[in-house]
């Protein structure tokens, strides 16, 4: 429907209606009152951003003009107003058919720190934000370990920075997760279930990403956006922040996060989703070493890495495939590696790794390495980047050295005449250095600069050995041409005060739960990629049954134990292994997928 027009011009008001919604804009302050198809507030949108730099914060001393245009079914309200730091900033909000887009342009010299948009600061009255219609908001980030919607006055980030046991930044699981968030009217009663729709969708779109997170920021009764640039990004002339889509009418956030994909889609930003050539080797069922890592290091003096040890690995294998559990795919965890950047074995713990990657290839295996995305161990400090005193903190992909140390471990790691590995496991993408202070060589920084890392390990990965399997936890469509398969990460934050405990009167329930909401988010805004399961940690065998049952319909299954786990004491009973074997068997067979032949022996499928 072509929106209709109509101009008070007596009130100041522009009112424009849609089939999808409708807008009345009150010039003199800035907002546009939006109201959805059934009526109901969606709040008023503050047409005003600030874009503040390292020198300086950005506010609005006064609003020079205000013009409105129709054209080609689109209403352009432009802003122009004069600002305490740039030579001049414009906001430019657009009214679509289905959907409304803000972006703001700041014109001078200075570098970006802060950018806040829907909202910005204005003299006299400080920090202007829009005000809230919403009661509910669902974030794509999980960042708690049981709940999938937050009340509209809590705060939420997406970013590629987090640390795990570290309060208030435990947001390191996707990393990226989509820059999307979903807002609704309704209360969520249950924070482990999704309240009813509609639902508008609020995203960025914009080609370059040099921030260190996106961020919903609410205030009582109000909310603005924010993007982090942390003094990295450079402005000569002008400087156009990223442009914020409200798209209207999703039935549920799933439903939003695809329309989200379709419209970087119709933007040139990601390609469409497409079905993506799998090797076979891909979707077998994975085993990864470090749940039982961990389990071990619970009864004795050594720690879950320390443990990381070739006989360990041939002893585990053996006590699975004793109970009819065989992976078709096997990841060597934290840390086979003397030094996590150049990624040779530490000979002490891994005598002979890549005969024991030849030992699992001729069982009819494949094995994956872990890797330590961006942790300089073993690099020079010129292949890095750097505090003020000039410590390594990061590998840095824009350096000469740093792609040169990273495209040399992975070779080695992939290459048959090195280790001769299938692929990479990459984790720790939320260390993504973040700090104002920090060095770096080239002009990328935060989304930017941890795609540039993933496309140097990725392209290495792909010339070695163009079937390698790339696993990233980055479910972000602009990772897409980085990564093959998307992990749904760690089930639980063993340090989060609920973390190891489910809620009072709840099972497996809460664990299946939160990974189908971590896999839904996966299958809409990254349809075409395979999803590896992940399964640590749970807390008890009763979970890990249940999840063995569900983690299927998600994607490849994955299981982090072999005879014990490290939460719920005790061996893992001839049931739970029963009820493991049944559901990779009948997983198999869904998919037409081989069980590895020699190891038929130990009583497995057939």
């Amino acid at each position: 429907m072509t929106p209709e027009i109509e101009v008070d011009e007596t009130s100041g008001h522009l009112e424009i209606r849609t089939a999808q919604y409708t807008a009345r804009i009150d010039r003199r302050r800035l907002l546009a009152d939006v109201t959805g198809a059934d009526g109901g507030s969606w709040g008023r949108l503050r047409l005003l951003a600030s874009v503040h730099a390292l020198d300086g914060p950005d506010e609005t001393v006064q609003v020079e003009r205000i013009d409105h245009e129709f054209h080609d079914g689109v209403v352009r309200v432009t802003v122009a107003c004069t600002s305490s730091r740039w030579s001049g900033r414009t906001q430019v909000t657009e009214f679509h058919p289905g959907a409304i887009t803000f972006r703001a342009t700041v014109r001078g010299h200075g570098r970006v720190t802060t950018v806040h948009l829907l909202g910005g600061a204005r003299l006299p009255q400080g920090m202007l934000p829009s005000g809230a219609g919403h009661r509910t908001v669902f974030s794509p980030n999980p960042d708690h370990p049981w709940r999938i919607a937050r009340p509209a006055v809590e705060p939420a980030v997406i970013s590629v920075n987090g640390e795990g046991g570290e309060p208030g930044v435990g947001r390191w699981l996707f990393t990226p997760a989509p820059t999307c968030f979903g807002l609704s009217r309704q209360p969520a009663d249950d924070d482990r279930q999704l309240p009813a729709g509609p639902w508008l969708m609020v995203g960025l779109a914009t080609e370059r990403r040099p921030f260190v997170e996106f961020g919903y920021d609410p205030t009582p009764g109000g909310f603005s956006l924010r993007c982090e640039y942390q003094g990295h990004t450079l402005v000569e002339d002008a400087f156009t922040t990223p442009t914020v889509l409200l798209l209207f009418g999703a039935r549920d956030p799933y439903d939003g996060l695809g329309r989200y994909r379709d419209e970087l889609v119709a933007r040139g930003l990601t390609p469409p989703a497409t079905t993506r050539s799998l090797a076979d080797h891909w979707r077998q069922p994975i085993f990864c070493g470090w749940g039982a890592q961990c389990a071990l290091a619970t009864d004795g003096d050594s720690s879950a890495p320390d443990l990381s040890r070739q006989a360990l690995y041939d002893e585990l294998l053996t006590t699975l495939a004793a109970n009819g559990v065989v992976p078709g795919t096997v990841v060597v965890d934290d840390k086979w590696q003397a030094e996590y950047a150049t990624c040779r074995p530490d000979t002490g713990k891994w005598p002979d790794l890549a005969g024991f990657i030849a030992a699992r290839h001729a069982e009819g295996q494949r094995v994956l390495l872990w890797w330590k995305a961006w942790d300089p161990e073993g690099a020079s400090d010129e292949a890095c980047v750097r505090d003020p005193d000039g410590t390594p903190v990061a590998i840095d992909p824009e350096s000469p050295l740093g792609r040169s140390v990273i495209e040399d471990a992975v070779a080695h790691m992939l290459d048959p005449d090195g280790l001769n590995a299938d692929g990479l496991k990459i984790d720790f993408t939320g260390r993504t250095p973040s700090g104002t202070a920090l060095r770096h060589a080239g002009p990328s920084w935060g989304f930017d600069l941890l795609h540039e890392l993933l496309a140097v390990a990725y392209r290495a990965a792909k010339r070695v050995k163009p079937d390698s399997l790339i696993v990233t936890h980055t479910p972000d469509p602009g990772f897409l041409d980085v990564t093959d398969m998307i992990r749904l990460n760690d089930v639980l934050h063993l340090d989060h005060p609920e973390g190891r405990t489910p809620p009072p009167g709840v099972n497996g329930s809460a664990v299946v739960k939160q990974m189908t909401y971590r896999g839904r988010v996966v299958q809409a805004a990254c349809p075409e990629m395979p999803v590896d399961t992940d399964g640590w940690c749970l807390p008890g065998q009763e979970d890990l049954v249940a999840y063995a049952a569900a983690a299927p319909t998600l994607g490849v299954p994955a299981l982090y134990y072999a005879d014990q786990m490290d939460l719920e004491r005790g061996r893992v009973v001839e049931a739970t292994w029963a009820a493991i074997a049944a559901a990779w068997a009948a997983y198999r067979r869904l998919h037409g997928l081989v069980f590895p032949h020699r190891l038929q022996s130990y009583g497995g499928e057939t």
